[in-house]
């Protein structure tokens, strides 16, 4: 496989830095609780989950306490509109709500007098066309990266995240990565995580999604790694932490070779 190393040398240190950190995990400071929201629609499937809880003093070693009563709706520009169901502690979903392409959609977000809205719509659409694992180091101490190539868009700026799947078990991690230096090009931005191994079947789903959310992301990862915490910009109106992501995805399978 041909691979431009000066990217991957790049791109290989980002990703181990950006690798194994949780997505939502905001307790930065000490103040008053905050509504936290993660909403993630995607296209071609069918359920989609809301998760809501608030945040914990950082002294606090609890569990973020989640929100069993709010009223979850979404609306697309054409006035069409569901309200989620509380499935589980936190969490709300659909269970038959199909995301169209050319829509725009809106969800709201009721619970204790508040109110919290964001809009977001779908991305254009990039195929994980496949998955190139590559070790590096020596057998000992080797470690495999994992390579998802695309073809990307030219002359627009695209956002991607990613999921990785270990033998069925999803990985933590917020895997993020835009394509400053492959505009329009074949990418090959690995994904570092010292937890694959070789005979591992290992799934991916890319999704494309949007700038705010990938600014979202990144400062969480900034804060993860240790630098002067900041409070990252929701796309919710209403003074609260997370984020409303309607995305697309693909995906692709790959078992590591011994």
């Amino acid at each position: 496989m041909k691979i431009n190393f000066k990217i991957f040398l790049i791109s290989l240190v980002l990703s181990s830095l950006f690798a194994c950190q949780k997505v939502i995990k905001v307790d930065l400071n000490s103040q008053d609780p905050k509504f936290v929201i993660e909403a993630l629609f995607t296209l071609g499937d069918s359920v989609h989950s809301v998760s809501i809880t608030k945040t914990l003093n950082i002294y606090e070693g609890i569990d973020n306490p989640t929100i069993d009563n709010a009223i979850v709706t979404i609306t697309d520009d054409l006035g069409n509109q569901e309200q989620l169901n509380l499935v589980s502690p936190g969490k709300y979903e659909t269970t038959n709500y199909q995301i169209d392409s050319s829509r725009i959609y809106t969800l709201k977000v009721q619970a204790e007098n508040k109110e919290f809205i964001a809009t977001s719509k779908v991305p254009h659409f990039v195929e994980l066309i496949k998955i190139t694992p590559l070790t590096i180091g020596s057998s000992i101490n080797s470690v495999i990266t994992l390579i998802p190539e695309r073809l990307d868009i030219a002359n627009e700026k695209n956002y991607y995240s990613f999921t990785v799947f270990q033998n069925g078990i999803k990985l933590e991690g917020n895997n993020i990565q835009d394509d400053q230096l492959s505009d329009g090009k074949l990418m090959q931005q690995p994904i570092f995580n010292r937890k694959i191994k070789k005979g591992d079947i290992v799934d991916i789903d890319m999704y494309m999604i949007e700038p705010e959310i990938y600014k979202y992301l990144f400062t969480l990862n900034q804060n993860n790694r240790g630098a002067t915490p900041t409070n990252p910009t929701s796309n919710f109106s209403g003074d609260c932490f997370g984020y409303f992501a309607v995305r697309t995805k693909s995906s692709k399978q790959i078992i590591i070779p011994n």
